[in-house]
């Protein structure tokens, strides 16, 4: 049986490596679907949820003593933010010339001003900005 304090741990992580990829972009929760379907049957059951929950648990428990250290947490969100950096760079390096030019930096800001400036005046209002803390569109 596995105890509150691992669960709650074990959550957390789940929680926060998909709460950072919704925060990337809505498509990428596709993705984070489909890995947790198992069986491709279009739903996430409760035995898939503990699956990946227990997965997620023991890619982080690196010492696989049943608990995660702040270490193993930090490495883990490390790895993470690490991995998650490399896929930012490369979207945003377009010629892949191994450098990001204020072209290829402006070009993705300006793409997200166009999205919010729902009446295409070039200006953006408090109104056209989101209204919740998930990213529209």
């Amino acid at each position: 049986m596995i105890s509150k304090k691992t669960f709650i741990v074990a959550s957390s992580i789940a929680f926060l490596t998909a709460g950072a990829a919704f925060a990337a972009g809505g498509g990428k929760w596709k993705n984070h679907f489909e890995e947790a379907d198992t069986n491709g049957d279009g739903q996430i059951t409760q035995q898939e949820i503990a699956n990946a929950q227990a997965t997620k648990f023991s890619q982080t428990d690196l010492n696989n003593d049943g608990t995660i250290s702040l270490t193993e947490m930090q490495e883990a969100i490390t790895k993470h933010i690490t991995e998650r950096t490399k896929r930012k760079f490369g979207k945003l390096d377009t010629d892949n010339s191994g450098g990001i030019t204020a072209e290829e930096f402006n070009s993705k800001i300006n793409k997200m001003i166009k999205h919010l400036d729902d009446n295409n005046d070039g200006i953006i209002t408090r109104d056209e900005m989101p209204k919740n803390k998930w990213h529209r569109g």
